[in-house]
């Protein structure tokens, strides 16, 4: 275990999985800390391990098997902060910081913000509204439940600890239902964890949102929300197509943020960053799902020309700046110029052709930025979830209209690139 020594004098701050999203973290906190880089796993799959920025890291810690060691280690250093930097940390996170003294949600609730159906009980102890829902391992107690639930016509089954829409199936038959579960139990999931049971939750109908934190104190400061666009494919897969900024005079704002918020305190995320999912029913609104990290679809850059921040560097100023910059932020995000992430979609299996579609892309007005999830060259499959997307386009542009004409374009590079 070595650190550089080209300033001593910089403080430690704690990453724990900077993998994906969590590699912004780990660019940005480079500059002014050394990063001291705990995993939570002893193994991370190839996607996200090849995604980590080690050549930024001070340490790379292992923490399952070393815990004493690893907590005296830390501890020896004196870290400002311990920072999950993406879903598989958040456990491991929440314990160091707390161990450690220092800022971080309490680690009594860490399962309720993994686990989707301890998420959804935490929510109704606190009396915020939920989706109804069983877990079982069992496929006809599972069927069972759902046969004492007639006002309940379509079911959604997934993990209970997964993340990027990874194996959940769209179901409106009891056959349905029998094969979603033998396709998700004793699978390994997306977080390297055994499937040993599955979560049967009533269908949601109405629109999907997202919404974006930062909490400090047990305050909360939202930094982005939108409005999530799905297309149906075959087999009942639901695929995110397409991310619009909101507005904040938006009044469906005023319905949501409040509920997240209600949402966030039964969590019990008082500090840090928070990636929030819900569909505003006829009921009114009803989580999907809160993970207590940045959102997998952060783009600094992006955020910084459409908001004014980010929510990258506000977790950073969080955990390691004081707060200064956050605490001065509105509670409601601004919005200077309009913003929509486009999944890309790939219909058949080819050479991901990254320099045809970079080209493309840099001749539309409205294109910011691409971020790609597989390499140059790799092989694409068609899409069915969120993972097997091969990147996402990120549109920013004052005018509306020069969005969508670059919307329009995107789908058609799909049919002749991907």
């Amino acid at each position: 275990m070595t650190v550089p020594q080209d300033r001593p004098d910089r403080p430690v701050l704690v990453l724990v999985d900077a993998f994906s999203t969590g590699s912004m973290l780990a660019r940005e906190a480079a500059e002014t800390h050394h990063v001291l880089h705990v995993r939570s796993r002893a193994l991370a799959s190839g996607t996200f391990g090849a995604s980590l920025p080690s050549a930024l890291l001070a340490e790379d810690l292992t923490y399952p098997g070393h815990e004493a060691e690893v907590l005296a280690h830390v501890a020896a250093r004196r870290p400002v902060g311990v920072v999950a930097a993406s879903e598989f940390g958040v456990e491991v996170a929440d314990e160091l910081a707390h161990r450690l003294g220092l800022r971080g949600n309490d680690p009594a609730l860490s399962a309720a913000r993994r686990d989707k159906a301890l998420m959804a009980e935490a929510l109704s102890r606190a009396g915020v509204p939920t989706a109804r829902q069983c877990r079982s391992g069992d496929v006809g107690e599972l069927l069972d439940w759902w046969r004492g639930c007639p006002d309940i016509a379509r079911v959604v089954v997934k993990p209970l600890d997964s993340a990027g829409s990874d194996d959940v199936y769209t179901c409106d038959t009891e056959q349905e239902v029998v094969d979603a579960c033998r396709a998700v139990l004793g699978k390994t999931n997306i977080m390297l964890r055994v499937n040993e049971e599955v979560l049967v939750q009533e269908y949601l109908a109405g629109d999907e949102y997202i919404v974006n934190t930062v909490s400090r104190d047990g305050g909360h400061w939202f930094t982005d929300a939108w409005i999530s666009r799905k297309q149906v494919r075959e087999g009942g897969r639901r695929i995110y197509e397409a991310e619009d900024l909101l507005t904040p005079d938006d009044p469906v704002l005023d319905i949501i943020l409040p509920y997240i918020s209600r949402a966030l305190d039964a969590l019990g995320i008082t500090d840090g960053p928070a990636h929030s999912e819900l569909i505003l029913t006829a009921r009114g609104p009803l989580l999907l799902e809160t993970g207590a990290r940045v959102s997998g679809l952060a783009n600094p850059a992006a955020l910084d020309l459409c908001t004014g921040a980010n929510q990258v560097s506000l977790t950073l100023d969080c955990h390691a700046r004081g707060g200064v910059s956050l605490t001065a932020r509105p509670v409601r995000y601004p919005v200077f110029q309009r913003a929509r992430c486009v999944n890309l979609m790939a219909r058949r299996a080819v050479p991901l052709p990254m320099a045809a579609i970079k080209a493309a892309l840099e001749r539309i007005p409205a294109f910011e930025s691409v971020r790609f999830r597989i390499a140059d060259g790799a092989p694409t499959r068609p899409t069915v979830d969120l993972n097997s997307s091969p990147g996402a386009v990120f549109l920013v542009h004052p005018d509306p209209t020069e969005i969508d004409n670059a919307h329009k374009v995107i789908r058609e590079l799909e049919h002749e690139l991907l």
